[in-house]
């Protein structure tokens, strides 16, 4: 009687768990697009560069068209797949906001936003100018405090494994500029390199958790 009258096993209204599931599965698949579509635009910009070189340049050389490795079209992929990728990460972690019950997973969602938010400003404030530097450091320190937030919830909720796997990519995060600036004679060239370990880390963490956090059990 109760799928009758439009309700679930469970009691709950059939248009509100289906509008929940579909604004699930779009939040996921928006997540992918904006994941692929920076990492996407960033190797290709690179790809592209006439003067490129991994162990020589920053990421954000490919930003301007005044360095070597930088032209019109690679300023134009590195900074729109930055902006773009982060708006739409904005508008999930928002959306997400609203279809989430849980604390822990609101905090994750709302550190996880000011990250992407940050992200989308270093295409923004290009190399160069003053606000370029303390955006693109605090993107850095802000994935890495976001994946330690979560892995301790996680570790917290029982999920002790993935808890770990989380907390020890988050530290990966710094530990790779850590390394770099001890290891490398001029750590000022080749910052490409630990740039691009943290924005695989964090595009590889925000792909996983889209698909934990947003599921259809809610």
């Amino acid at each position: 009687m109760d799928q009758e009258r439009g309700e679930t096993d469970s009691g709950e209204p059939r248009g509100d768990s289906g509008r929940a599931e579909m604004a699930h599965a779009y939040l996921r698949y928006l997540t992918l697009i904006a994941v692929t579509v920076t990492i996407g635009c960033i190797l290709l910009a690179a790809v592209l560069s006439p003067e490129f070189a991994w162990r020589e340049n920053a990421l954000s050389n490919l930003g301007v068209t005044w360095t070597d490795a930088g032209t019109t079209t690679t300023a134009m992929l590195f900074n729109g797949g930055l902006v773009t990728g982060g708006t739409i990460g904005v508008i999930v972690t928002v959306s997400g906001l609203r279809w989430s019950t849980r604390r822990d997973d609101q905090a994750v969602l709302t550190l996880a936003g000011a990250a992407l938010a940050l992200m989308g400003l270093v295409g923004v404030f290009h190399q160069g100018e003053m606000l370029h530097f303390p955006v693109a450091i605090s993107f850095f320190l802000l994935v890495s405090l976001t994946l330690w937030v979560d892995g301790g919830l996680l570790y917290r909720a029982g999920e002790r494994r993935r808890g770990l796997v989380v907390a020890a990519a988050g530290t990966a995060n710094i530990a790779v500029w850590v390394v770099w600036f001890a290891a490398v004679e001029n750590p000022s060239e080749g910052l490409a390199i630990p740039e691009l370990v943290g924005a695989l880390v964090f595009g590889g963490w925000l792909a996983a958790t889209a698909f934990r956090l947003f599921d259809s059990r809610e």
